[in-house]
């Protein structure tokens, strides 16, 4: 991965006169529920090169946390997947399908959330040997990378998301804002797409919905994990101290 990230700082210094960029594969499906035991805790994915040269491609697993602000974090988890094959070389417009197998506690008591990394490496595949116009002295191909969304869902699993606190804050340019912090306590991941947010202050109550604030809507808390998410002061709310209550449809 280091290696990845330097050969990412290079590119971002050179001038595209000075390099000559391989993009685009596709990873399809980008997200996948894997059951822990029986038939679909093996999944398969389709790698597909759609250039018009020869490209490298990795896929890993790495255990997706997520911290207050929602910023991702990443272990290695190659003892939890089978991934066959982790490594491959496609001609232009080949597909190849790569299969997934769950190796990891078969009675897991919550979901677990996991990242499928499928990253095109940079790795300069032209033959150094081959005679000109064939042959590049110095290519430079970026790493591409999808980041596909795993869950190992056992059965009976659910989110249960509870408000633990909204205070008033202010923003980066002195306006007032209101952080609201929810936590899930259930075994399920909690997608924000149905709920209320009923605020009170100085006697007038405003209600909030997910078509009101684009910072919530849609939003994932895993299970056993806080967020916190910082909106604009809502439209009609007085200032002042702020009481809420949270309701939530998982």
């Amino acid at each position: 991965m280091r290696f990845l990230t330097s050969i990412l700082a290079l590119v971002a210094m050179l001038t595209l006169s000075n390099m000559r960029v391989a993009l685009a594969f596709q990873l399809t499906p980008i997200s996948q529920v894997f059951e822990p035991i029986g038939e679909k805790s093996t999944q398969s994915y389709e790698v597909i090169n759609n250039t018009d040269e020869l490209i490298a491609v990795e896929v890993s697993m790495v255990v997706r946390e997520m911290n207050l602000h929602g910023e991702e974090s990443y272990t290695p988890a190659e003892d939890d997947f089978l991934i066959y094959p982790p490594q491959m070389i496609l001609a232009p417009d080949e597909v190849q399908t790569v299969r997934v197998t769950w190796l990891g506690d078969p009675e897991p008591t919550q979901e677990l959330a996991y990242r499928l990394i499928a990253e095109q490496l940079p790795i300069n595949l032209i033959d150094p040997d081959a005679p000109a116009p064939n042959r590049i002295s110095a290519e430079v191909k970026l790493a591409f990378r999808y980041l596909g969304s795993v869950f190992i869902r056992p059965q009976g699993v659910a989110p249960a998301v509870d408000l633990v606190s909204v205070e008033a804050v202010t923003g980066a340019d002195g306006e007032p804002m209101l952080a609201v912090t929810l936590n899930n306590q259930g075994t399920g991941g909690a997608r924000l797409s149905d709920w209320q947010l009923q605020l009170t202050s100085q006697g007038t109550t405003v209600n909030l919905t997910p078509a009101l604030v684009d910072e919530i809507r849609g939003q994932m808390i895993l299970p056993q994990h806080t967020r916190q998410f910082v909106i604009p002061w809502p439209q009609g709310l007085p200032s002042g101290l702020v009481t809420a209550k949270l309701q939530f449809e998982g």
